[in-house]
């Protein structure tokens, strides 16, 4: 059961001893019970009625029945070793990370170096907030188990399944490298301006606005034939240079992505036809901007809109699910 929930809805699951993740907007968070839930702050969602921004309902997804048990803690940056260390030998992680965070930073340019990361399934979300507060509100995760909401530490959800069923992550991304010049940026960040572009010494921030990008299409880097996104988030014309949802790497090569036409009708092309109802889901928040998805049913697999979906790494404008099937 994944849906839009009010308060009451959601704190009946809660008290009848239901295992949850829940998103919702700070507020809204703040009016849930105690329990076995995770939580992260964000009032965009995609539902089966269409894209809604909703600041008093918050988006619920009750487990699996099959799930045999659940631990949740909040886990500090030093720490993050824990992520796959702790994860269940059959089963899930459902992890959250508080947007634009220390850890968040952290996890995008360590995970792929953790021990054991790909040994088993981990998956979640950037927390957000309302667009209009981005400057002024800090995205939060909560642990529902003891009601305390952080700002600097990633909720997790272990989950563990019988030997009868195996979980498993899937993504859906649109875009590819284009055929246009590299970009390789000269320190790692959320944050861009120093840069090489096709070998000349450039800021990126100029380049960007003599181009005239369409910001609607990220950066992508080919890292072992995965195309990784980094989205524009703004131009910062005091500091001239961009910034991004997800930190460049140094020494890595980006392209901005090909075109894809409507970007509506391709996403949804694609999400059609994966003809699943997956355990949980998650799609970013700038597919829902960009998609003109408010009030839309174009997308049939509801989920939070977020500022970045987890598929063991950091990822992009991407749109990433859960399935659980028989072993």
């Amino acid at each position: 059961m994944s849906k839009l929930c009010n308060i009451s809805e959601a704190n009946a699951l809660i008290d009848a001893g239901k295992r949850l993740h829940v998103a919702g907007d700070e507020g809204a968070l703040a009016g849930l019970h105690r329990g076995t839930w995770i939580g992260g702050t964000i009032p965009y969602f995609l539902t089966r009625e269409g894209g809604v921004v909703d600041r008093n309902r918050v988006f619920v997804t009750e487990l699996p029945e099959s799930v045999t048990s659940v631990r949740t803690a909040l886990i500090a940056e030093e720490e993050l070793a824990r992520v796959p260390g702790e994860a269940p030998e059959n089963g899930f992680s459902l992890t959250i990370l508080p947007g634009m965070s220390r850890i968040h930073a952290s996890y995008a340019l360590n995970a792929e170096r953790l021990p054991k990361l790909y040994e088993h399934p981990i998956i979640g979300w950037v927390s957000g907030v309302h667009l209009s507060e981005l400057d002024t509100t800090k995205p939060k995760v909560v642990d529902g188990k003891s009601g305390e909401f952080c700002s600097e530490r990633l909720a997790i959800l272990h989950a563990s399944l019988p030997e009868s069923r195996i979980a498993s992550i899937g993504i859906v991304n649109v875009f590819q490298q284009g055929a246009g010049d590299t970009i390789v940026f000269d320190e790692t960040g959320f944050s861009g301006a120093g840069c090489l572009i096709n070998g000349t010494r450039a800021n990126f921030y100029d380049y960007v606005r003599e181009r005239k990008l369409d910001l609607q299409l990220p950066l992508v880097a080919n890292q072992s034939g995965e195309m990784i996104n980094v989205s524009f988030q703004a131009l910062d014309e005091a500091s001239r240079s961009v910034k991004f949802y997800a930190p460049v790497l140094e020494r890595v090569e980006y392209r901005q992505a090909a075109p894809i036409g409507d970007y509506r009708a391709a996403f949804a092309s694609r999400v059609k036809a994966l003809g699943i109802s997956p355990a949980f889901s998650c799609n970013c928040i700038l597919n829902y901007l960009y998609g003109h998805l408010e009030g839309k049913q174009d997308i049939p697999i509801a989920g939070p809109a977020t500022f970045g979906e987890i598929a063991y790494v950091l990822l992009n404008q991407t749109m990433v699910y859960l399935t659980i099937h028989e072993a």
